[in-house]
């Protein structure tokens, strides 16, 4: 079973500034990892792994923007997504009549306008304060109380 607690944020909550900053920042990253996907898809015609992408990425600065472990899943993330496209080619060369058109590669995100997903696992939030109650991600000053009622209770909740 796994125990989530889901916060709305809009324009006028104090944390937009915050949560629109990290999203920014993933979006960097993002790019940043397209690029070399894309640069090893024109070369190779294949996939960049994650192992080699993580690699590739891991000594920038938008890596080191945000904490490691959501640096992680968001290069994660962008190889499922190139994964789903070659899955498409493969599906779109067998049955090209259930497309409109052939799969186009993924592409980046907006420069200034773009923002991207930011996945905070259970790794990535203060163990000291989610004991009591608060989930305090790190790298930012976004701190709230759980209403689980599941953080109380153990150390290895997921919030």
């Amino acid at each position: 079973m796994r125990l989530v607690d889901r916060h709305i944020i809009n324009r006028t909550h104090n944390f937009w500034r915050v949560c629109d900053e990290l999203a920014f920042k993933s979006k960097n990253l993002y790019n940043l990892a397209n690029y070399y996907c894309r640069q090893h898809f024109f070369k190779c015609s294949k996939s960049l792994d994650l192992t080699k992408l993580y690699h590739a990425t891991k000594d920038s600065d938008a890596y080191r923007a945000l904490p490691t472990k959501v640096s992680k899943q968001i290069i994660k993330c962008l190889i499922a997504t190139w994964r789903g496209y070659f899955q498409a080619i493969k599906e779109w060369s067998k049955h090209p009549a259930k497309f409109l058109g052939k799969p186009k590669i993924p592409k980046y995100k907006d420069k200034t306008k773009g923002r991207n997903v930011v996945i905070y696992s259970k790794e990535s939030v203060y163990r000291a304060s989610l004991k009591d109650g608060i989930c305090h991600l790190s790298m930012s000053d976004i701190m709230h109380t759980c209403s689980c009622g599941y953080c109380d209770r153990s150390e290895n909740s997921s919030c």
